[in-house]
C-alpha cells in the first residue's frame, strides 16, 4: 500500500459524503451528504485563501450529480432525476418517480457524449431490485441489468466502454458501451474484491485509462491498470471512502468522499476522520467531466 499526504479540506462530518464533482468554469467541488439531503460547493478563488464552502437542503435525499449545459446540475434525487440550480434553490422534477418506492436513486456520472448514466439502490440493501437508467436529451431509457447497490459508474477515455459495481457482491464489473443506446454487451467481471478490500464504490477514470475506486470499509483507493490489475493502492485516514473525482487547474487533484453513518463508538473512535472531505496531489491528471446534453 503506498502512503500520500492526504489533507482534509471539509472536515463536515457527512453522514453519507458521496459524488465528488469538478466545476473548472467556475473552480469549485460540489459534494452531496446523501442521508441528510444537502448539497455542497466549495468555492477556490485562486489566491490561496481559505475556500468558501456553501449549501443548498434538498427536498429529498441525491445519490449523485453532474454538469449539465443549462449551468444547473442534473441529479438523480429521491426515485428520479432532477435539475438544481445552486443559485437560486430552485429545484426542477424532470422524471420524478423512476425507481419505485423500494429503491432510492444512486450513483450516476455524464458519460462521454453527454448522457447521464445513474442507477438505485435497493433501501433495505437485501434485494435486487433497483435498476438503471439513461438521461439523453430528455429521452430515459432503462438499461438491462438489477442491482442491490448500484454504484460508479465511469467511462473508458473513448467513451466504448462502462465501469460499474453492485456493491454487495465486491464486483467490479465492464461492459461495452454504445453512444446511442449505453450498455451494448454482457457485462464481465473486471476486479473481484476479497473482504479485507472492503466493497467497490464511487470511481473515476484517469487520463491513461486506469480506473480509481473507493473501496468502502477498505481504508483505501485503488487504482486499476486498463487489465484489471492493481497499479496502486494509497491507504486513507477513513474506514468508508466512498467517492472520488479529479479537479483542480490540471486536474492532478484527486477529491475523496467519505460516510460517518452505520458507524459504531469503536469505528468512529478508530477513525474520527469518517465523514470528512480530503484531497491529494498526484502525477497522473483525470479527465474533465462532459456536459450533460439538456439544452435542445
Amino acid at each position: 500500500m503506498q502512503t500520500i499526504a492526504v489533507e482534509t479540506i471539509w472536515e463536515g462530518p457527512a453522514l453519507l459524503g458521496e459524488s465528488p464533482l469538478w466545476d473548472p468554469g467556475n473552480s469549485c467541488l460540489y459534494w452531496l451528504d446523501i442521508e441528510n439531503a444537502r448539497l455542497f460547493r466549495q468555492k477556490q478563488d485562486g489566491t490561496g485563501n481559505q475556500p468558501v464552502t456553501d449549501s443548498l437542503d434538498l427536498p429529498a435525499p441525491a445519490g449523485s450529480i453532474a454538469l449539465s449545459d443549462s449551468g444547473e446540475l442534473i441529479a438523480a434525487l429521491g426515485q428520479g432525476i432532477s435539475l438544481i440550480n445552486m443559485e437560486t434553490g430552485i429545484v426542477t422534477a424532470l422524471a420524478p418517480s423512476l425507481s419505485g418506492d423500494a429503491c432510492l436513486m444512486n450513483d450516476g456520472k455524464a458519460d462521454r457524449y453527454g448522457n447521464f448514466f445513474f442507477g438505485a439502490k435497493h433501501l433495505k440493501e437485501t434485494s435486487a431490485l433497483a435498476g438503471c437508467w439513461r438521461y439523453s436529451q430528455g429521452q430515459i431509457v432503462q438499461q438491462k441489468g438489477h442491482f442491490t447497490v448500484f454504484n460508479g459508474p465511469a467511462f473508458s477515455p473513448a467513451g466504448d466502454r462502462i465501469y460499474f459495481a453492485d456493491s454487495p457482491s465486491r464486483k467490479i464489473m465492464t461492459a461495452s458501451y454504445d453512444q446511442d443506446y449505453g450498455i451494448s454487451s454482457l457485462p464481465e467481471v473486471f476486479v473481484q474484491l476479497s473482504e479485507t478490500d472492503g466493497y467497490p464504490d464511487g470511481m473515476t477514470i484517469d487520463s491513461e485509462g486506469c480506473l480509481w475506486n473507493a473501496q468502502w470499509d477498505g481504508w483505501a483507493i485503488t487504482r486499476y491498470l486498463p487489465d484489471g490489475t492493481i497499479d496502486r493502492k494509497i491507504t486513507l485516514p477513513v474506514q468508508r471512502p466512498t467517492s472520488l473525482c479529479f479537479g483542480g487547474k490540471d486536474l492532478k487533484t484527486l477529491y475523496i468522499t467519505s460516510a460517518s453513518t452505520r458507524l459504531t463508538p469503536e469505528e468512529i473512535s478508530r477513525n474520527p476522520d469518517a465523514g470528512a472531505l480530503f484531497k491529494l496531489n498526484l502525477d497522473i491528471a483525470g479527465l474533465p467531466e462532459t456536459l450533460v446534453n439538456y439544452l435542445d
